[in-house]
């Protein structure tokens, strides 16, 4: 497989336009914010108290205190709104190649964003976070590999419960606001869903860490008001995330797993799947592109995280080595398989 490379230009572009959603999402707490930092267990951590917030959830959480998060505070303080500079990236970004959702998905991404979503550490997860890939390394991603008509939300449940913050509305009220007609698909306990359909098909799904071997069908997410469908490995997938642009309109900012876990993961996945699952294949192709993509960039995190996966037990073993045995030589050697 070969990838072509961006030019430097596109990829401090996507930067730059991550940077600027960042602050933005800041900016939407308005003039007079004031900022709180608390300690929990000998980390410290950030919270916006908002003049605009009232009621009992008057303040909203921002995140684990890193030089990054410092720094956007900083410069959310002196920032002024810049709507039609980043529309401007983004198209610029579009214009290059990367890719984007389609109008539905991103509506809903951003609908999520202005919820609050993704500042309660939600993530994209399945080929919507994969679309995003292309633009943080730096490369065109093959197109076949992209395509998709759903999309997969993820959270930590640990995360979830630990958070004393949450969304306002419902996980459904929030995707009717992008689409009026999405309603719950029940599952077999009343009262729960961790599924949400359009008449014509396009679904929302949440998931979730699964916790033991006797999982329920479903998890509660208190701070994304949903519930969610627990699944194995999430917990390897979700345990290092990143920011991420989505390109549409100005712009949305949301957090994917880091691109070594996504392929790591998705070679597991493959292996799961039924084999007239079309899905198999697409698994492998985005693994594929990823082990390429990170062999020239950053061969030391495909490393660390195929290491991790391998020795997490005999289960997690046979379905890599039977994953990488469908792989070419140069991706088997880049993983040091």
């Amino acid at each position: 497989m070969t990838l072509q490379r961006l030019p430097l230009a596109i990829h401090t572009n996507v930067a730059d336009l991550i940077d600027q959603l960042r602050i933005a999402q800041i900016e939407t707490f308005g003039r007079g914010a004031s900022f709180l930092r608390r300690e929990r267990k000998g980390r410290f951590y950030w919270y916006v108290r908002s003049p605009q917030v009232r009621g009992e959830r008057n303040e909203r959480y921002l995140g684990l205190e890193t030089p990054e998060l410092l720094a956007t505070i900083e410069a959310a303080k002196a920032s002024k709104t810049a709507v039609e500079g980043r529309r401007m990236i983004v198209r610029s970004l579009r214009g290059a190649g990367l890719h984007a959702p389609d109008d539905r998905t991103g509506r809903i991404l951003r609908a999520l964003s202005v919820a609050g979503a993704f500042r309660l550490r939600a993530v994209v997860v399945g080929t919507v976070a994969f679309q995003t890939y292309g633009a943080l390394l730096g490369f065109t991603l093959p197109a076949q590999a992209v395509r998709t008509g759903d999309l997969d939300i993820a959270q930590d449940y640990g995360v979830s419960i630990a958070l004393d913050d949450a969304l306002d509305l419902s996980f459904l009220d929030v995707l009717r606001g992008a689409d009026p007609a999405f309603t719950a698909v029940p599952k077999l306990d009343p009262g729960k869903s961790a599924t949400y359909r359009t008449p014509d098909g396009y679904a929302v799904d949440v998931l979730t860490t699964s916790r033991d071997a006797g999982d329920a069908e479903t998890s509660r997410l208190t701070a994304l008001n949903t519930d969610a469908t627990p699944l194995r490995f999430m917990d390897f997938l979700l345990r290092e995330t990143v920011d991420a642009a989505i390109l549409h309109e100005d712009g949305v900012l949301v957090r994917v797993p880091a691109p070594a876990r996504f392929a790591v993961h998705k070679l597991m996945i493959s292996r799961k799947r039924g084999q007239a699952n079309p899905k198999r294949r697409k698994d492998l192709e985005q693994a594929q592109a990823l082990i390429h993509a990170l062999s020239a960039d950053d061969p030391f995190a495909l490393r660390e995280a195929y290491a991790e996966a391998y020795g997490r037990g005999e289960g997690w073993r046979k379905l890599l080595d039977e994953a990488v045995s469908l792989l070419p030589e140069t991706a088997r050697v880049a993983l040091d398989a």
